[in-house]
């Protein structure tokens, strides 16, 4: 091959490499000034501090981690809630709120039994549940996190856009079925766990938490929370 003709090939690569990279942005899912500012929200706002007989642990309060330059917590999140609330009986939760506007393929909720794992768990009784929240079904996911001098039970769901995906598999296809359609959704991962050698224990003090929660969060915000509830018939 000549040096002309390597060059054409070279610059016919290049232009086709520029060509697709300027496809894949026009093709990129947008989101109107409209829609964002619809989106906008505030977890503290959302998450009561008191409900049901729950309250949060004052001596023990949380915070919103406060994002980075991009405007992410972690890389990922445009905001995190931390609180640990107590209960009625003495009971003690800890309720971790992620949520994400934007999320595309790079952004995605990343799960507990990854994120566990990830960081020295060992993940067992990883099994789904539907709860029954604020009158309607609600897809879960409860594990149990340990490690020595540690043992963790967490249920947690995860919502893109007003509906309630009950794995990561189901979280992908619907993110891409909207991709495709140029839809952005955003996306929230909701997860309670306590400290308690009792799993099953754990998961009762968990789900009465979660009724309490969703019963308290305003009507209109539920869709974002728990998901829409599924349409009879």
């Amino acid at each position: 091959m000549t040096l002309d003709a390597t060059r054409r090939k070279a610059l016919a690569l290049v232009a086709g490499m520029a060509g697709a990279a300027v496809l894949a942005e026009v093709a990129k899912p947008r989101r109107s000034a409209a829609e964002a500012a619809a989106l906008a929200i505030r977890l503290e706002d959302v998450f009561p501090r008191a409900m049901g007989g729950w309250q949060v642990d004052a001596a023990r309060d949380m915070f919103v981690r406060p994002a980075d330059q991009a405007g992410k917590v972690y890389g990922f999140y445009d905001q995190v809630l931390e609180r640990v609330y107590l209960g009625p009986e003495g009971e003690q939760v800890m309720l971790s709120i992620a949520y994400g506007a934007e999320q595309s393929a790079s952004l995605q909720l990343h799960r507990p039994e990854i994120c566990y794992a990830g960081g020295g768990f060992k993940v067992q009784g990883l099994h789904r549940v539907a709860l029954a929240l604020a009158g309607q079904d609600v897809s879960a996911t409860r594990l149990h996190a340990t490690r020595p001098g540690r043992s963790e039970p967490i249920t947690y769901w995860t919502v893109l856009g007003s509906e309630a995906v009950q794995d990561g598999g189901s979280f992908r296809l619907r993110q891409l079925a909207h991709g495709l359609r140029g839809h952005m959704l955003d996306g929230m991962l909701v997860r309670i766990s306590s400290i308690d050698p009792d799993a099953q224990r754990a998961y009762r003090v968990h789900e009465r938490f979660a009724q309490a929660l969703a019963a308290a969060v305003e009507p209109a915000m539920r869709p974002r929370v728990i998901g829409r509830a599924a349409r009879a018939g």
